[in-house]
């Protein structure tokens, strides 16, 4: 059933390394246009070609992640579900764990992205081929690279398989540094946020107001784009822009909620409604919300329910846990045990404190 359309991942794909990983309707409905399109006979590639650097961008993904499983295994650090759209992980709203070990794990994947670009780089310097480096790409085959005498690499020879997947990787290594979500590199600020003693229990509000700017400036480069270039790629950044300001709204409602905080943004407890405020005031007529807020309340009562469910099952395991610790000993424990008490014993250290 889908519960939110910013994170609904229809299909499972297991456990991979201890996280577990499912396809975000994003990906499945980006590989069918891409398909159709070609299918269809339009100005890009032909549908072989289309297919090939499809296959390439899975390919991708699918490193991108294993260096997050990989490290996430070694540091002993359990990740929360990935969910695998078009530019890696669909991170929801809120992240909750914001530890170092948190941050090594988001940039493990971008550093395998990287790792890939300079190989692919340095292979097709040596044929005698130059990489993409432009991020836009290279006009209607954007991955293919250029010989020496200015041509491009004909579709499906070695070279351009080659050119493509160091080209996807080194769009998918630029996106992820972006300090937003969803992308690693918001990850890595919020991790680099909580553990900074400048801007000490204000990382949430930090984090926003950068992943706000982002939004706006990168709104700015898809105009520029469309008006200077004429380039439709430029809707492609505006339609980032947007999702990541859908994500800064909804985790800004989150925080409202009690996502973050013990008490409400003003300071009210309005979790038993508005009766802290009623008394003697006068009575006015009462107040009719619209179907659109309706609906969204309804949303913020479900999360809520969901988050405290996920909690007590979470305490309940910690103390079987604990339980077992104390009467068998460290030894006794399974490694899902021991990686389930990291996880859970970090995220109640990094929890905010109430304020008094």
């Amino acid at each position: 059933m889908m519960t939110d359309p910013l994170t609904w991942s229809p299909i499972n794909l297991g456990r991979w390394f201890g996280t577990p990983v499912r396809i975000h309707f994003s990906l499945i409905v980006f590989l069918v246009l891409g398909l159709l399109g070609a299918a269809l006979g339009g100005k890009g590639l032909s549908f072989p070609a289309t297919s090939a650097w499809l296959l390439l961008l899975l390919l991708t993904l699918i490193l991108h992640e294993l260096g997050h499983a990989l490290m996430a295994r070694r540091v002993g650090y359990e990740q929360d579900e990935v969910r695998l759209w078009p530019l890696g992980n669909m991170v929801g709203p809120v992240q909750a764990a914001r530890t170092a070990e948190n941050a090594l794990v988001a940039l493990a994947g971008p550093v395998v992205n990287l790792l890939v670009v300079l190989t692919a780089a340095v292979a097709l310097h040596s044929a005698g081929a130059h990489f993409v480096w432009n991020p836009f790409g290279n006009g209607n085959d954007p991955g293919a690279p250029r010989l020496a005498d200015g041509t491009f690499v004909a579709p499906l020879k070695t070279l351009w398989w080659l050119g493509w997947f160091g080209y996807l990787n080194w769009v998918l290594l630029i996106l992820n540094l972006i300090p937003a979500l969803p992308f690693d590199g918001g990850r890595i600020l919020r991790s680099f946020l909580a553990n900074s003693p400048v801007v000490p229990s204000k990382d949430g509000i930090v984090a926003l107001w950068t992943a706000h700017s982002v939004a706006a400036l990168l709104v700015l480069i898809g105009l520029a784009r469309l008006v200077v270039n004429g380039s439709m790629d430029g809707v492609t950044v505006v339609f980032l822009a947007i999702l990541i300001e859908l994500l800064v709204r909804a985790e800004a409602r989150m925080m409202e909620d009690g996502g973050f905080f013990e008490e409400g943004v003003f300071g009210y407890d309005f979790s038993e409604g508005y009766t802290s405020l009623e008394g003697s005031a006068a009575k006015v007529r009462p107040y009719r919300e619209s179907a659109l807020k309706r609906w969204r309340r309804r949303r913020s009562d479900l999360r809520r329910q969901r988050r405290q469910t996920r909690d007590a099952a979470e305490e309940r395991r910690m103390d079987e846990i604990l339980d077992k610790l104390h009467r068998e000993g460290r030894s006794a424990l399974t490694e899902e045990e021991h990686r389930f008490l990291v996880r859970v014993s970090a995220k109640y250290r990094n929890r905010p404190k109430a304020r008094d």
